[in-house]
């Protein structure tokens, strides 16, 4: 065989698969149609009236699956309009449909739907893929003729890592099970956020909630108003000022304090490790284990790091003085705060290079970048 040749033949093997791929080559029949049997569903045997032996859906019935007693029925089924969605004798489509792909065939009427897809936005692939990767085309016994409940169960049948958080996880978040559930901060099909919310982030949807006091599981005790502290308080922590709040929390679950996506400690007293700390995903731990620094900390008297004081030698954690949702205060410092049982204000006094507190730990004691205190008589060295 000559290369021109073997060529030609290469091209007409390929030819000949994207006719078949095409669909050019293939066309469904109706079994009935198929075999001539005009006479079982019209009432002459050769179709020369038009004519049904009974109305639809009942005659579809004869031979396919009763929807009836399901609880929620498909509009065109109800109707007995199965050809709004079928050819009745043949179609080159599967399930002998008349439009090409489901998704074309459903939004045909649900044309709000359609504008969805062809938006652009951030699209479920499910969604994107076929419609009845969700939803039953004919019938189910959950609303919309989805083929499980739609606030959590359709959800979790896809998404296994969620259902073991949701399931598994040691400090589980209320909202997952109250109202829509999942649907109360997702939107199955479109939306213009990431991960589907339904809000422009993340601290927009946390605040639908939390801004009013919301009982804690672990312990009882109430949740602040969130959104009335951010109100209050100016200095807000980076993520929040980002809208981030899942930079720190896992909204579906976590075996840690407060469901944080990293250890932190629960007490105001522990022994500082990097590890155990949240915090230090993002800032340097530098700042606590350095025991000498000209620039690594503001929080230093001349080159003696106040940081690595408190938290190594005292082991004081840093929620004892930092609030790290948002604070009047610069550097997110706490008016109040609680120490063991105590609760107390921490009277912190800055300076354009140092500052002071006056805590029940100590007496007034200062500290000063450029010219260091003697933090026994509070003067100047």
């Amino acid at each position: 065989m000559t290369l021109f040749s073997f060529r030609n033949s290469f091209y007409l093997f390929m030819f000949f698969l994207l006719f078949i791929n095409l669909g050019y080559a293939k066309t469904i029949k109706h079994p009935s149609y198929k075999n001539g049997q005009c006479g079982a569903c019209h009432t002459t045997k050769n179709a020369k009236s038009p004519d049904l032996k009974m109305d639809m859906p009942e005659l579809c019935y004869s031979c396919h699956t009763n929807y009836e007693n399901n609880d929620f029925i498909h509009g065109p089924v109800g109707a007995g309009a199965c050809t709004l969605c079928h050819d009745p004798h043949k179609s080159e489509n599967p399930k002998l449909l008349t439009t090409s792909t489901i998704n074309d065939l459903c939004t045909s009427c649900h044309s709000d739907k359609g504008a969805m897809l062809n938006s652009g936005d951030n699209i479920h692939p499910p969604v994107q893929e076929s419609c009845i990767n969700c939803h039953d085309a004919h019938g189910q016994n959950h609303k919309f003729q989805l083929k499980a409940d739609r606030k959590k169960d359709l959800c979790l049948t896809c998404h296994i890592d969620k259902k073991d958080a949701i399931t598994n996880s040691k400090n589980k978040h209320g909202a997952i099970e109250m109202g829509d559930k999942c649907l109360g901060c997702h939107d199955p099909h479109s939306s213009t956020a990431p991960k589907l919310l339904k809000a422009e982030d993340s601290k927009t949807i946390c605040l639908t909630c939390h801004s009013a006091p919301l009982p804690r599981d672990e312990d009882g005790k109430m949740l602040m108003n969130m959104g009335e502290h951010l109100a209050k308080n100016p200095n807000v922590h980076g993520p929040i000022m980002w809208g981030d709040c899942v930079a720190c929390h896992d909204p579906h679950g976590s075996n840690n304090i407060r469901m944080l996506k990293e250890p932190f400690p629960e007490k105001s007293s522990a022994k500082f490790s990097a590890d155990g700390y949240i915090c230090f995903k993002c800032h340097e731990s530098e700042k606590m284990t350095e025991r000498f620094s000209k620039d690594i900390t503001n929080f230093r008297n001349g080159d003696n790091n106040t940081h690595y004081l408190h938290v190594n030698q005292k082991r004081i954690s840093c929620k004892s003085c930092h609030d790290y949702h948002a604070s009047s205060l610069p550097h997110h410092l706490k008016d109040k705060t609680t120490y063991g049982v105590a609760k107390f204000k921490l009277r912190f006094e800055g300076t354009s290079t140092g500052g002071s507190c006056n805590p029940i730990c100590h007496t007034r004691r200062y500290y000063d970048r450029v010219e260091p205190v003697n933090v026994k008589t509070n003067k100047k060295l």
